[in-house]
């Protein structure tokens, strides 16, 4: 059976400062019992080094004995040794912030290991948590009769959207075409160019790349919607809210008020060595959070077309369903991989725990927008994650101002 969209698990009413001698003593025998045989598993399936964590004084490793994990005083030989402070611990140990989102803000520490050791765990930490595996060999793309899906497909608002909606749970994407007329994003492609003089690097507002010929270029507008009167009228149109009931079926998706930051628009140049342009594979909630928003449908609209030469969206179809590590999908992916080339007009739509990547355009610019639907509030959100929008803000900081872009 497909899974549901909604995997949220945890609460932000929930959150608490937990130490580390109080989480080994009450939540990791429990979590153990429970999920320890998957993640002893995915240690030797990816052949994954123990981990070990230092917070103040104390150090603890956790490591596989055969079907079964465990945690010792000290540190063990070949170990990942990970250091967090107090607060770094809490956070991370409650799916605030991941080992991926403390590296790309700088602000990790750790040696004897490396940043596939780093990946790795981030995957083995959610596997204990979740549930989520590391690998199923027993996994399957079928379609709502059984047959296999095809991965090409392209789907129509003439389709049954009970197939649409059972592709998007089975493959964890899609591809889609009559949502949004091609004489729409011609204009906003007009309208993209009329926005560009306004944005300054550094304003807040936007993302900037430098070119090969030492040139900078304007890569990310936001708040482009209060500029495009037709990207505006596409998301308040009946067909895009055909769209999210499609998308929704059995589950709750919102859209966001139609202003602000509730879109962006992206250009994506040739020739960009440095700056935050095409990102390769990662996962939306990769940064931590999985256990609290997960999965939300991001949707792409493509402004121009997109295909091999000038870039496209790639995405391992299926990894919402087994949490394959990020730098296991760059390197040596046990899933399909699917490129999907775009015409003007075309949607694409991932969910928040697919890996995807944009690969860079090698002869001519593209242009697209991203936009998405969340599920519904279960509550009252208390900080609305307060530890991990901190630590996006100094990443921000970091892409907009540093000649290296890290890995997002």
């Amino acid at each position: 059976m497909p899974i549901a969209l909604d995997r949220r698990t945890r609460r932000d009413a929930d959150l608490r400062q937990v130490g580390i001698e109080d989480f080994l003593a009450h939540e990791f025998p429990d979590l153990a019992a429970r999920h320890g045989a998957l993640v002893a598993q995915g240690i030797e399936a990816l052949d994954a080094p123990p981990l070990a964590i230092e917070v103040g004084d104390g150090s603890w490793t956790f490591s596989r004995d055969g079907a079964k994990l465990l945690v010792s005083r000290g540190i063990a030989d070949g170990a990942l040794v990970v250091t967090l402070s107090e607060q770094e611990f809490s956070d991370w140990v409650q799916n605030q912030r991941s080992f991926n989102a403390l590296i790309t803000a700088r602000e990790l520490r750790y040696r004897g290991g490396s940043q596939r050791d780093l990946s790795l765990w981030d995957s083995l930490w959610l596997t204990l948590f979740e549930g989520w595996p590391i690998v199923d060999d027993a996994i399957e793309f079928l379609d709502r009769h059984g047959e296999p899906l095809d991965f090409a497909r392209v789907f129509t608002p003439d389709d049954d959207p009970a197939d649409i909606a059972h592709f998007l749970r089975e493959a964890g994407f899609l591809h889609l075409r009559g949502w949004v007329d091609p004489a729409d994003v011609a204009r906003v492609s007009d309208d993209i160019d009329r926005a560009l003089p306004e944005y300054r690097e550094g304003d807040g507002r936007s993302w900037w790349a430098e070119l090969a010929d030492g040139t900078r270029q304007c890569v990310r507008l936001q708040e482009f919607v209060d500029r495009s009167s037709t990207t505006a009228a596409i998301l308040r149109g009946t067909r895009w809210e055909q769209l999210r009931h499609m998308l929704a079926a059995a589950d709750d998706l919102v859209q966001s008020p139609v202003e602000g930051r509730c879109i962006e628009a992206l250009i994506k140049p040739p020739g960009v060595v440095a700056g935050a342009s095409d990102v390769s594979f990662h996962r939306d909630c990769h940064f931590g959070r999985h256990a609290y928003i997960c999965s939300g449908a991001t949707v792409g609209i493509a402004v121009t077309a997109s295909s091999e030469a000038n870039g496209l969206l790639r995405v391992v179809a299926g990894s919402h369903r087994v949490v394959m590590p990020v730098e296991i999908a760059k390197s040596a992916p046990y899933l399909p991989v699917i490129a999907i080339p775009t015409e003007p007009g075309d949607l694409t739509v991932h969910l928040s725990c697919t890996l995807h990547e944009s690969t860079p355009p090698l002869i001519e610019e593209r242009r697209v927008m991203y936009t998405g639907f969340g599920l519904a509030p279960r509550e009252e959100q208390v900080d609305e994650g307060r530890a991990l929008l901190d630590l996006r803000e100094r990443v921000s900081d970091i892409l907009l101002t540093s000649a290296d872009t890290p890995g997002v």
